[in-house]
């Protein structure tokens, strides 16, 4: 009797930690998917006159003699983040990020 016991109570157990694991690697597979919808609806190139004067002003104000050689922005929440890639008077090329107001956003602390 005590083997039949055992036995049920294994096999319970496998059949938990399977539907557990099972139930992980589901979450998991949702998870990168979710990440990488959102990577693919980031950054859309804009032209840079399409930039808001704010923007443009920051750089003429903050990078005296730089270019800006692209510009990108990305919506979320109703906000617009802007991904500027600028060329400096030193011939040194920069990626910049700023917000709709011409605020820098630390590269660190950008939204992702």
């Amino acid at each position: 009797m005590k083997k039949i016991v055992l036995s049920v109570v294994a096999a319970s157990a496998m059949i938990f930690s399977t539907q557990t694991m099972n139930a992980q690697v589901a979450n998991a597979e949702a998870e990168v998917a979710v990440e990488q919808t959102e990577q693919k609806a980031e950054w859309r190139q804009v032209e840079v006159a399409e930039l808001p004067a704010e923007v443009q002003q920051a750089v003429e104000r903050d990078f005296a003699g730089a270019v800006i050689a692209e510009a990108h922005v990305k919506e979320k929440e109703g906000e617009q983040k802007f991904k500027l890639v600028v060329q400096t008077a030193e011939g040194e090329q920069k990626e910049l990020y700023a917000d709709a107001q011409g605020n820098w956003i630390d590269k660190d602390k950008k939204d992702k």
